[in-house]
């Protein structure tokens, strides 16, 4: 009968690693060896990483600047960081209930009371001891719960990859936007010369009887229909500058005097889509489905908690320590105590409470994998789709670049026409409003062309590495 107690333990310990969450089966779509939107046919491309920090690609070192800034201070970035944090403390603390607790007690207490012969005595107590306490983890409820723990800490690994590889990409997309809307501003500008020459000519022309006052008056209302436009440019640019601040971790106008310098946009042509992976190393590589599978993990491990309060629980505990009449005695062989035991308990009637519990378990695991399928499908939706979408601007670009040069010609032609009275002037009209709005669809249409290809790399997540 002495073994009796060994066996119980032994039994616990081999049930330690019992687990009744269910198997995690998440979606896997049949997946083509290569993406349908790829920039080039060849077999190379998908057997390759694309760059983790690609805006280095367009060799720019403001924007190279303001990336680095921001994958510190932005505020997505640093609350992704606490959420992990705030992960990894609970996973210590998850790892920390599969093992024992131990304290450490003490105490004095003067007692009144009767002794066994009825006589009433008045005496001191005092008391030192090391308790110990231990739940034997039979059907894995703290074991699922470390897994769902350690789970969510990969999620928020996850996660911080994710805000780090979104505020990249918005920086990079921002600061494209800032240099189109700085070149649409400089057309303006120009345009602005241009038509003030032409209105300069046409009243020229009116006073000495060449022209007329309609001519006038439709080069003057071109003119302040450009000038229109010049106030709404400064303001979306102003607008802009205030959110690269923002995604700086910076008050507005702090970027200001680095921003305020009209560049160019950074070429797109040193930047190659050579190397883009396929679909399978895709939702291996994005920070979004890492985060959505460690999620479904976590939440199939909490159904095996939940399940696991259909049994029962061993406590094992005790304590060893003193018990003395006087402080002098503590110390002495008479005055040592211990108290080892062990408690089962069993919910045996709850009225479907864990039943209940149970079943919304289930139901956030499945709302968790039906999420999953979702991430898979809208990753490669948003991956093929940034992947049209670029060589389509491309396309659109180098098209509109071709027209811009023949919208200027034909300007040059119809103004150097109308100054020797060989055409009239509404032909001079229309081809300046189909200059500046050819000039204007280009910055646009370049503006869009590189925020794409900031897009493209942003859904192919290549081989994200940051601090």
């Amino acid at each position: 009968m002495k073994s009796a107690p060994l066996l119980l333990s032994l039994a616990a310990l081999m049930l330690a690693a019992c687990s009744s969450a269910p198997k995690l089966k998440l979606f896997q779509p049949d997946l083509p060896a290569s993406f349908a939107n790829a920039p080039d046919s060849n077999p190379a491309s998908a057997a390759t990483e694309p760059p983790a920090q690609f805006w280095k690609g367009f060799n720019d070192p403001l924007l190279d600047s303001l990336v680095q800034r921001a994958l510190i201070a932005n505020v997505d970035v640093k609350t992704s960081g606490a959420r992990l944090a705030e992960s990894r403390a609970l996973g210590r603390f998850a790892d920390a209930n599969l093992l024992p607790s131990v304290g450490t007690s003490a105490g004095a207490s003067r007692v009144r009371g009767k002794d066994a012969f009825g006589n009433t005595q008045t005496f001191n107590n005092y008391s030192v001891g090391l308790d110990v306490l231990w739940e034997a983890d039979l059907f894995g409820r703290l074991g699922d719960a470390r897994r769902a723990a350690f789970a969510n800490v990969k999620a928020g690994e996850a996660g911080v990859r994710a805000a780090q590889l979104a505020v990249s990409a918005e920086v990079a997309s921002s600061y494209f936007t800032l240099r189109g809307l700085q070149e649409q501003l400089r057309v303006a500008r120009l345009s602005l010369e241009t038509q003030s020459s032409v209105l300069d000519l046409v009243a020229a022309r009116e006073e000495v009887g060449r022209g007329t006052a309609l001519d006038t008056e439709r080069a003057r209302s071109l003119l302040k229909s450009t000038a229109s436009d010049v106030p709404a440019l400064e303001s979306a640019l102003i607008n802009t500058r205030y959110r690269l601040a923002v995604l700086c971790g910076v008050q507005p106008t702090a970027l200001d005097a680095e921003l305020e310098t009209v560049q160019p946009l950074p070429g797109l042509a040193p930047v190659q889509l050579s190397g883009i992976g396929s679909p399978a190393q895709l939702l291996r590589r994005r920070p979004d489905i890492q985060i959505a599978e460690a999620q479904a993990a976590a939440a199939a491990a909490q159904v095996g908690v939940a399940r696991s309060a259909l049994f029962p629980t061993l406590t094992l505990g005790g304590t060893l320590g003193q018990n003395a009449l006087s402080i002098g005695d503590l110390g002495k062989g008479a005055s040592y105590a211990y108290n080892l035991g062990a408690q089962l308990t069993w919910n045996l009637l709850d009225f479907g409470r864990i039943r209940a519990q149970i079943a919304a378990a289930d139901a956030r695991n499945e709302n968790v994998m039906a999420l999953y399928e979702y991430a898979v499908l809208s990753a490669l939706a948003e991956t093929e789709g940034a992947l049209a979408d670029y060589s389509r601007r491309q396309q659109q670009a180098a098209l509109l670049f071709d027209a811009t040069r023949s919208s200027e010609q034909a300007a040059l032609i119809a103004r150097e026409r109308f100054k020797v009275g060989s055409t009239d002037f509404l032909i001079v009209l229309d081809a300046e409003r189909e200059l500046l709005s050819a000039r204007n669809r280009l910055a646009l249409a370049q503006t869009n062309a590189a925020t794409s290809l900031v897009s493209v790399y942003k859904a192919l997540a290549g081989g994200w590495q940051a601090p």
